[in-house]
């Protein structure tokens, strides 16, 4: 999906659900992609962007196969724990998109 976003702003946006999370991509010069996924979620739907970039970024230091988002809302920081490590907490603010 980064492959898709805009070199300008490179936005993926999520859009949560019970139990189930969105990533889209939508960019008029290279197309548009849609992935959906099964989480643990059971809270308000919300809908927040994030740099596709960071995204990466973050997956690419998890050691286990599972991450913790603490969200809020769209406009508030979000913080990624990840599940295999205990110390690593990573902070990612968020896009509008």
């Amino acid at each position: 999906m980064s492959t898709i976003a805009s070199e300008r702003g490179r936005a993926v946006k999520l859009n949560i659900n019970r139990n189930k999370l969105i990533l889209s991509v939508n960019n008029p010069e290279g197309g548009s992609a849609t992935e959906e996924i099964g989480v643990d979620y059971a809270s308000t739907p919300l809908e927040i962007g994030f740099n596709a970039r960071y995204l990466l970024d973050i997956a690419g230091q998890l050691e286990g196969e599972e991450a913790r988002f603490l969200l809020a809302d769209p406009g508030s920081p979000t913080m990624v724990k990840d599940a295999g490590d205990e110390t690593a907490l990573y902070v990612l603010m968020p896009m509008r998109v």
